[in-house]
């Protein structure tokens, strides 16, 4: 057999691995757009700054990873089109690469609004990791003094705090009422937002809408203006960071019968390629994993979730199956975290339709669970700051040379409630789907949960 698969992300990687545990004969060919082995894609801000280690941020291992699984691996090749009927995926540059199965996990892309001006160079998203060294490599020349965030998602939020403690004065600009406006209620963000305005002068334009980007032959100024009004005003900016969400690549099966995730009431796309709970698309010799595809959640609806557990559990399915098993996905939930030290915050499973709340206030930390029909649905946290201390072995410290100005934001030292701590509370009341009894209510309120982390392969900025 021929399996190709088109992504080189968590799902594609978690694909390969599950796929040899049961078939280590057959032919895998793996088409990436990027020219880097299999990267960790929630770590651009760690590659921002500069603090983590190359183990770390090629967590499979690097070009040894394909090695290792036998993986006809082909960078830089990116596929435009996928033609089910005669099983073949076509590239940017017209080569026809046949399949017997194949796997679609490209993941998905960077939104970039139509608005005047965004072609300026010095405009860029944060989404890759070319990305990434950009930005590292603009703030490392010294050109940057001054920088715009688009969006306070988890990314920009992310991008904000890493750009201010490198010295560099920061504005974000958001459409909604709160910073995380889709992993945080209004309460839960507002405080979130709040706190982090408060501690490190990071300025956020609430309810504010960009017009229109302004420079000779480099960005200079960001046109904005409060929601709902037609006065406009400036803000100086040597750099600008788009990260206004992502979307599904699924141009890939545009023109064939595989169904996309759709609202059939409106008759619009609202999110990926339509899977079941093999991963499988309407295509049976097509899955699809990751990013770019809507897969079942834990209560049995088809959600678009675009983070990286949730691939690499649907990959991991995919690669089973692929492989000739019959393997269901268990149901995906989405559960995040920012990584950011001056006020952390996260959130998993959904709070729309909930029914009943638990919110415990305890020292620095605040959680928000919400329940439906007596289950947890869904939580939130947002923990609030303490103090660090710079870590003099951090590299782009050096390379800066003491050019960061001292700071004296409090940030928190004890790494609680973080990523991991979300994951506790994912597996603990979501996957695990464990009622919120006496004895696991008293440990959320006396916030024993704590995070497991280890930074082994790091090197941090702050310690």
């Amino acid at each position: 057999m021929k399996l190709v698969i088109v992504g080189n992300g968590p799902a594609a990687a978690s694909a390969i691995e599950a796929f040899r545990k049961v078939d280590t004969e057959s032919e895998i060919i793996l088409l990436s757009d990027e020219k880097h082995p299999t990267y960790a894609p929630n770590c651009m801000e760690n590659v921002i700054r500069d603090d983590i280690l190359s183990e770390a941020l090629f967590y499979k291992g690097g070009e040894k990873f394909y090695e290792k699984y036998r993986v006809d691996f082909r960078p830089g090749k990116e596929v435009i089109r996928l033609d089910n009927r005669r099983k073949v995926v076509i590239t940017k540059d017209g080569e026809e690469i046949p399949y017997d199965r194949c796997l679609l996990a490209a993941g998905a892309y960077a939104f970039v609004p139509p608005i005047e001006g965004v072609e300026l160079p010095g405009i860029t998203t944060a989404k890759t990791l070319d990305d990434a060294l950009k930005i590292r490599e603009w703030i490392t020349s010294g050109k940057v003094k001054r920088a715009v965030i688009v969006g306070a998602g988890p990314i920009g939020i992310e991008d904000a705090e890493t750009l201010h403690h490198l010295g560099v004065e920061v504005s974000v600009v958001e459409i909604f009422d709160r910073a995380l406006p889709r992993m945080l209620d209004h309460q839960m963000g507002r405080i979130y937002t709040e706190t982090l305005e408060k501690e490190t002068g990071i300025k956020i334009y609430l309810e504010h809408q960009v017009v229109a980007f302004h420079g000779k032959g480099w960005v200079e100024a960001v046109e904005i203006k409060p929601r709902g009004s037609d006065r406009s005003f400036f803000v100086e900016a040597d750099m600008v960071i788009i990260s206004t969400g992502v979307r599904p690549r699924t141009y890939l099966v545009e023109g064939t019968d595989i169904e996309i995730h759709m609202d059939k009431k409106l008759g619009r796309p609202i999110g990926g390629i339509l899977v079941n709970e093999f991963q499988q698309t309407s295509d049976p010799d097509v899955f699809a994993a990751g990013d770019i595809a809507s897969g079942i959640d834990v209560w049995g609806n088809h959600r678009w979730i675009a983070l990286f557990p949730p691939a690499q559990q649907a990959g991991y399915v995919a690669g089973f199956n692929l492989a000739g098993k019959k393997v269901k996905n268990p149901g995906l939930v989405d559960y995040n975290a920012v990584k950011t030290r001056t006020v952390t915050a996260g959130s998993g499973g959904l709070f729309e339709d909930a029914e009943e709340e638990l919110f415990v206030e305890r020292g620095n930390y605040l959680v928000k669970v919400f329940f439906r029909e007596g289950r947890v649905r869904g939580y939130q946290f947002v923990g609030v700051p303490r103090y660090p201390r710079f870590n003099p072995n951090n590299r782009i410290l050096k390379i800066l040379n003491g050019k960061i100005r001292s700071w004296e934001e409090k940030v928190l030292a004890d790494r609680g409630l973080g990523l991991e701590a979300s994951g506790v509370l994912f597996h603990m009341f979501l996957k695990l789907r464990r009622e919120m009894e006496e004895p696991t209510k008293r440990a959320v309120e006396e916030m024993i949960i704590r995070a497991l982390a280890n930074p082994a392969l790091d090197l941090p900025l702050y310690v």
